[in-house]
């Protein structure tokens, strides 16, 4: 759905207004650039415990599932980042962010020139949250496209290729089961000729799959402290290409 043509209904506003009254504007993050409604540890919410039942964790905030969407997660700052460092590989393209959350890598690639940006994420909040990040970042036309379309797995892939060059792929790999829908899925993408960039800070999904294999590195960020306390154990974020065993695909 285009940006200009979500529809404005009582719903809709109401579920922005919870992002808003559950969120702060933030630019403590990687990519200053960019001012997004984010949970941070000012939120009353930052302190619900994650994955409890949603009748008490989200009772407060009209939530049915767990914001997670509210955080800018390390390989979506590494990732988002990398965008706005080298604008030459996105200008022009057609972009596919899967898994958005917040939409900063959407709105990065927006920024530095992409023809059309599909933020796709199985949460709806998570669509208005990256709706509601690209207006206040001055996005307002219809580059932008969402859908909360479940995109990975058999039968995707034809509608998904069709409109994208380049895929988006931030913090997605946090554990070996997803990794394992993951796999196949940016195979056969890759195979059609789409470029896959991944953000990841080194979870399981990355690092004991054999993913990496099919990886070349293109950039390795430090991470900021505040994002290192909010991710315990992390210190950097990579940024990976996808690349099928032959022939290999270098990094810009």
């Amino acid at each position: 759905m285009p940006l200009n043509n979500a529809e404005e209904d009582s719903h809709v506003i109401s579920v922005r207004r919870k992002i808003l009254s559950n969120t702060v504007l933030s630019r403590q993050h990687m990519t200053p650039e960019i001012a997004l409604h984010l949970i941070t540890p000012d939120c009353a919410i930052y302190h619900q415990p994650v994955g409890a039942d949603h009748s008490t964790s989200c009772a407060d905030t009209g939530f049915s599932a767990d914001p997670f969407w509210g955080f800018y997660w390390p390989g979506g700052q590494a990732l988002t980042r990398f965008i706005l460092d080298t604008d030459h590989v996105f200008r022009g393209k057609s972009v596919l962010e899967v898994g958005c959350g917040c939409g900063a890598s959407t709105i990065a690639a927006l920024m530095v020139g992409a023809n059309q940006v599909t933020a796709n994420d199985i949460d709806p909040v998570a669509l208005q949250a990256t709706i509601l990040n690209a207006k206040l970042n001055g996005i307002t036309d219809n580059r932008l496209v969402v859908s909360s379309d479940n995109l990975i797995g058999e039968g995707a892939d034809a509608r998904t290729v069709d409109r994208c060059e380049v895929v988006l792929i931030g913090d997605l790999f946090y554990d070996t089961e997803i990794a394992a829908d993951l796999h196949p899925w940016i195979q056969r993408l890759a195979r059609a000729g789409a470029e896959i960039f991944i953000g990841d800070p080194g979870r399981h999904g990355i690092t004991e799959t054999g993913v990496l294999r099919h990886m070349e590195l293109c950039a390795r960020y430090e991470l900021p402290a505040n994002v290192c306390l909010e991710n315990s154990g992390f210190s950097h974020a990579n940024v990976w290409k996808f690349r099928l065993a032959s022939p290999e695909a270098e990094c810009p």
